[in-house]
């Protein structure tokens, strides 16, 4: 009867002790003084890209520029606490979707974490301004700014901590908006939104950049100018393309972003002879995300939804040596030239190809759904499979019984772990791209270079 009792006592205690650190957490987030609450945060800027070349001069991209009017500071894109408290200002151009650049007052450096944030874009092809005024998610960013991970470079003689510290908006055509949260060689999708067309004084807010000549400004139509310019540089740099977008065979929409940002009930599932695999991996995915996944993570990665994978690198120990391997597999055909820093672009259609796998097998899954977590029965595999070699033999989705073979996947590296570098490097110099996909690569060489 007294254990009994000590029992219930001892797991009450422990239950209300649990359930106190999870209040004071939520409570932590939430009722914070975030004016004094400070981390080191930056700003980077990316554009939707429409093609994969190996020379960038030829590239088209999303031709959207941050406004920062020098009359009216609601016709400006900076960051903000809930309280209207202003934290920073940003303007200048934008870098390559999935990298980014750095603009003018998006340096790293400590402040509070930005609770709301207030853009206002012009985008050249659609000749429109865009203003998207939105409260952040703040739980999200906190946990996303404040969570240190286990990280590949751990190990090494320079590791960094795997946390995020950039915000990096990324601008889709017709004022589609993703906010990322960007790391040390990661990158993960904090949420997205339509921006909403306006009408606003192109001569007051953007004009008066370049002259405060206003008789010149009033009697010259350089909102015109600048539209035709854009066209003209377009036009000049790539006619095929251009062509297309001007007889109407070529559609540029968000759709195609927005597919590639939903994610859908996967987990991975690795198996080789006489090999031990720890579950632990690296992935590349569609909506351009990239993050690892360790020990310390594996659990609670069980009942996520991801995005569909481009790239996944694991580890692999051979029994009979002890000897760990690194192995990265590659989901569908990509040209070999750009295999190694590949960057999702517009209509893809190896891409497209490889996501109506995905479709095909989780029918419900949809943008809308991403923060809406699925039951453990909706949930399918990719599985690995590989041969005493580890070279791959297949790669294939399942759910339930349902399978559908992703012959596109081919085996891009393989490599025993650098042991003077930790426990998750591999190796370099061993040979590339081991396999061949078993599917013919359908880049079209007017949007992307083919070997």
């Amino acid at each position: 009867m007294l254990n009994r009792k000590f029992l219930t006592a001892f797991f009450l205690i422990a239950f209300l002790g649990a359930f106190s650190f999870y209040l004071f957490h939520i409570y932590k987030v939430k009722h914070m003084n975030t004016k004094q609450f400070e981390i080191e945060w930056g700003v980077s800027l990316s554009s939707g890209t429409f093609t994969n070349y190996k020379d960038n001069t030829n590239a088209i991209a999303v031709e959207s520029r941050v406004v920062k009017s020098p009359v009216d500071t609601n016709m400006q894109t900076s960051f903000h606490l809930a309280d209207g408290t202003w934290l920073r200002t940003v303007d200048g151009p934008s870098g390559w979707w999935g990298l980014g650049s750095t603009p003018l007052g998006g340096n790293l450096f400590k402040q509070p974490l930005p609770e709301m944030l207030h853009l206002t874009f012009f985008d050249s092809y659609d000749n429109q301004f865009y203003q998207l005024i939105q409260p952040l998610p703040k739980e999200k960013i906190y946990d996303l700014m404040t969570t240190v991970h286990k990280g590949t470079a751990d190990d090494t003689d320079n590791p960094s901590p795997n946390v995020y510290d950039t915000f990096d908006i990324g601008f889709a055509p017709k004022g589609w908006i993703i906010l990322y949260a960007i790391g040390a060689g990661t990158r993960k999708e904090i949420r997205s939104w339509q921006a909403t067309k306006i009408d606003a004084d192109y001569i007051q807010h953007v004009g008066l950049n370049y002259t405060g000549n206003l008789e010149y400004l009033k009697t010259n139509d350089i909102r015109k100018k600048h539209v035709q310019s854009a066209l003209d540089d377009f036009k000049k740099r790539n006619p095929a393309i251009y062509k297309r977008w001007m007889d109407g065979t070529l559609k540029v929409n968000s759709d195609w972003y927005k597919m590639l940002q939903t994610k859908f009930p996967w987990n991975l599932e690795v198996n080789a002879p006489d090999a031990d695999w720890s579950g632990e991996y690296y992935a590349e995915y569609a909506n351009v995300e990239r993050y690892e996944i360790l020990d310390d993570q594996l659990e609670a990665d069980k009942t996520h939804l991801k995005a569909a994978p481009v790239k996944i690198g694991t580890w692999l120990t051979y029994k009979p040596t002890g000897v760990r391997y690194y192995v990265e597999i590659h989901m569908f055909p990509i040209p070999k030239w750009s295999a190694d820093g590949y960057i999702p672009y517009y209509q893809d259609p190896n891409l497209a190809l490889y996501f109506k796998n995905f479709q095909e097998l989780f029918p419900l899954s949809s943008l809308a759904r991403n923060e809406t977590p699925a039951h453990e029965a909706e949930f399918g595999k990719i599985v690995l499979d590989f041969d005493e070699d580890f070279k791959i033999k297949e790669a294939y989705l399942k759910r339930g019984k349902t399978i559908r073979s992703l012959d596109g996947a081919y085996e891009y590296y393989l490599a025993p772990q650098d042991l003077r570098r930790g426990k998750y490097i591999a190796e370099q110099g061993h040979p590339h791209f081991l396999t061949a996909p078993k599917i013919p690569d359908l880049t079209d060489p007017v949007f992307a270079d083919r070997d």
